[in-house]
């Protein structure tokens, strides 16, 4: 045994097992839909990223205590599925848990049988193929949060158009906001949020009423070959305009296909007075006292293109 209370069983050990007709519990640790495709002989579904991996584990017979070992396995010797359910279920009592070494790619290495009617579902790790999307306004959003020494105020803007292209693994493209959807959301008062809305569309911040909108331009992308799924993947040189000012801004994105589309995120900071926000920055006024606002303003952009 291993300080981890679980054992590793290679492909041939196990099929072995199963030429012997030993008891045994195979319990598949992928998403269903994976296991619909493609799963073991008498393989029983139990994925561990769905937060209720122990009732269906116990419903599949993974009782604690019982002496009848608990074979898992995931996808490959490389990803974590099968060792972080095999820790599950030895915290929940199991008493025998053996993880099958290599994952299902070892086994069908070895052309042991599998069941299942084949067609995978396209793996989360897939990068868009060329083409061009329209931002869908409804699905897509930009969060925002400023902050000051005592406080921090969170909110939203709306996208109200916008366009992502891929062509030859470069990113272009952009999006728009129109700056009269802003809105607060951590202000439980009405009064209060309508005030400090009211206030950042002023000319002391966002001057909306001169220039009621802001665009971001893509000019130039990079793709980091080799970034895992879930991670910042391209990074892009772009222009925004804000307040009727045009400056570079450089972004960390996430770009992943969903159905019928492209799925781009975005999460950084950037300097608000570099586009004349200037009220409450503490390097260009003295004797703020409590109206000094930080100067780095947080956003979260979320798109969804089809």
């Amino acid at each position: 045994m291993q300080d981890t209370n679980y054992t590793r069983i290679a492909a041939q050990e196990l099929q072995q097992w199963r030429d012997e007709g030993r008891p045994m519990l195979l319990l598949d640790v992928l998403p269903p839909e994976v296991h619909a495709a493609r799963r073991l002989p008498g393989a029983c579904s139990a994925c561990v990223f769905q937060v209720d991996f122990p009732d269906l584990a116990a419903a599949a017979g993974a009782a604690p205590g019982a002496d009848v070992p608990v074979v898992v396995y995931g996808e490959d010797g490389q990803t974590r599925d099968a060792a972080a359910a095999a820790a599950k279920l030895v915290r929940l009592g199991c008493a025998r848990v053996y993880v099958l070494a290599g994952g299902i790619a070892d086994w069908l290495r070895l052309g042991l049988p599998v069941e299942g009617h084949g067609a995978l579902p396209a793996d989360h790790d897939a990068l868009p193929p060329d083409g061009s999307w329209t931002v869908v306004p409804a699905e897509s959003l930009v969060v925002w949060t400023g902050r000051s020494a005592t406080a921090r105020h969170t909110g939203t803007l709306a996208v109200d158009q916008g366009a992502i292209r891929v062509v030859d693994g470069k990113v272009g493209g952009g999006f728009g906001m129109p700056l009269d959807s802003l809105a607060d959301d951590d202000l439980a008062d009405p009064g209060l949020r309508a005030l400090l809305v009211r206030h950042l569309l002023s000319d002391d911040f966002l001057f909306a009423g001169r220039h009621p909108r802001a665009e971001f331009t893509v000019v130039q992308s990079e793709f980091l070959d080799g970034a895992a799924p879930g991670t910042t993947n391209y990074h892009v040189r772009g222009e925004l305009l804000l307040r009727g000012r045009i400056e570079p801004l450089a972004l960390p994105l996430i770009l992943a296909p969903v159905e019928g589309g492209v799925s781009l995120k975005a999460h950084f900071d950037l300097d608000r007075t570099r586009w004349g926000l200037d009220y409450g920055s503490g390097k260009l006024f003295r004797r703020l006292g409590k109206h000094l606002i930080h100067d780095m303003v947080s956003l979260d952009v979320a798109l969804i293109a089809r």
